[in-house]
């Protein structure tokens, strides 16, 4: 298993938290094997089956269900490339069907609410500067707290950021994102200058000049939805449905969304083309007479 995680990690850039994933998906099957005291060497297809009836008992997410499938069908090849096997019990082992949700998105009054927000000292202004940063780029929340000052080319309103399996692509500011983010600059380097830290490089700090915790984040997106009514989920990665359903309303090609937002594969990004559809429904059944 150390040898597989250190593939990953080493040769195919794997996240930190993707090798976490499966370490654990690991870590119980190594315990299944334990438990009817059968070597790893020794599976067959039947032993696959058992446990993978195993997992459906226990897990009720189909999704991590079929994470854990994925995790072994890659790691039994890994052996059979190295030639510790010959077969991989698991590759006649088929998913779970699952029926992928309509992600949530925020309306364009919603969106104005938020990134026009008044803010009245440093905090309030790094917040609603994040906010236009989520709505402007699509990031995902672990690249907009670990953005960097040095990332940022504001002659061409532009970042460079790393995303998942440490690949960089550019993201865009809007001119609305670009005005805040010119003032939160300069804010930011008063904080610094006072506080007397000149070493921080990390774009969104807090005003004793410490980057963002995730735990930080969740709470300030609970405290707006709370704040401004929202009756739906409001998360970092609603931000990001909202960014790419805005861009297919508008006609974008799907190639260069899936390509904005860091996607490995179009089938991923395609969930946004029902997004699309559903939003456009509703707007027909608000604004239609007869509908």
């Amino acid at each position: 298993m150390e040898s597989f995680l250190s593939e990953l990690k080493l040769t195919l850039n794997y996240s930190d938290n993707t090798i976490k994933s499966y370490e654990n998906d690991l870590n119980k099957l190594f315990f299944f094997l334990n438990k009817i005291n059968l070597d790893l060497v020794d599976m067959v297809y039947e032993d696959a089956r058992e446990f993978t009836l195993l997992l459906y008992e226990t897990e009720s997410n189909k999704n991590s269900i079929n994470r854990a499938l994925s995790t072994y069908r890659h790691f039994f090849q890994y052996l059979c490339e190295i030639n510790i096997m010959t077969i991989n019990p698991f590759k006649r082992i088929h998913n779970a069907s699952v029926i992928k949700k309509i992600p949530t998105v925020l309306t364009e009054d919603e969106v104005s609410l938020l990134i026009n927000y008044n803010y009245s000292d440093y905090t309030s202004l790094m917040e609603i500067t994040m906010f236009n940063i989520f709505y402007s780029t699509g990031c995902r929340l672990s690249e907009v707290i670990n953005m960097k000052v040095e990332d940022l080319d504001l002659k061409q309103k532009r970042a460079v950021v790393t995303g998942k399996g440490k690949k960089q692509r550019y993201v865009f500011f809007s001119d609305k994102c670009l005005k805040i983010l010119l003032e939160y600059l300069e804010e930011r380097n008063n904080i610094l200058f006072t506080l007397g830290i000149n070493n921080q490089n990390i774009l969104l700090i807090n005003k004793k000049g410490k980057q963002l915790p995730l735990s930080s984040v969740h709470v300030i997106f609970d405290n707006y939805g709370k704040i401004l009514g929202f009756k739906k989920k409001f998360t970092p990665h609603v931000f990001r449905h909202t960014f790419a359903t805005t861009l297919m309303d508008n006609n974008m090609d799907i190639r260069l969304i899936k390509e904005i937002l860091g996607h490995e594969s179009i089938g991923t990004t395609q969930i946004y083309t029902k997004v699309s559809r559903k939003h456009l429904e509703d707007v027909y059944k608000k604004s239609h007479p007869h509908s």
